[in-house]
């Protein structure tokens, strides 16, 4: 369970975020060659809600696991391999948009997964996920001690 949703979710978290992103893009911004322009109006909370789902979504699935073996009371192993794999995916991650061939026509969303091309790239992209993995098992960390306090105290 904490090897395939996990990582299901996030990918069903960021299929929302790239539609977000492209039907955006269309709606708001037809003219225009990238949805990264300057935005204004109602177009800044749309594509606000796909920035919040994209950076979110994986620290939110970290905390789902948390609670989840928590509650469960389950050993560490099982929720490390899942927080592990959406922090490594959630690092890895990125957004590409490509223009569009045609005047009339908008333009692509897509979404590699890699470490990057160069040494500062990789460096980038493993920071990145350390930082998703802390933040994501937060919740499991604080429970564990909350659980090792209450033991020790009776």
């Amino acid at each position: 369970m904490f090897g395939f949703v996990p990582p299901a979710l996030l990918a069903v978290a960021y299929l929302l975020s790239c539609f977000i992103l492209w039907s955006g893009w269309r709606i708001f911004l037809p003219q225009t060659d990238s949805p990264f322009v300057q935005l204004q109006g109602l177009a800044i909370f749309y594509f606000g809600v796909g920035r919040f789902l994209y950076f979110g979504a994986p620290i939110f699935i970290g905390w789902a696991i948390g609670l989840v073996a928590a509650r469960q009371r389950l050993h560490f192993i099982w929720p490390a391999v899942g927080l592990s794999l959406v922090a490594l995916i959630g690092g890895m991650a990125q957004v590409q948009t490509s223009r569009p061939s045609l005047p009339d026509r908008g333009g692509q969303i897509s979404m590699e997964f890699g470490l990057g091309w160069s040494a500062q790239d990789i460096s980038i992209t493993l920071v990145h996920a350390l930082v998703i993995l802390l933040l994501a098992a937060l919740p499991y960390v604080i429970w564990r001690i909350q659980r090792t306090r209450s033991v020790s105290v009776q």
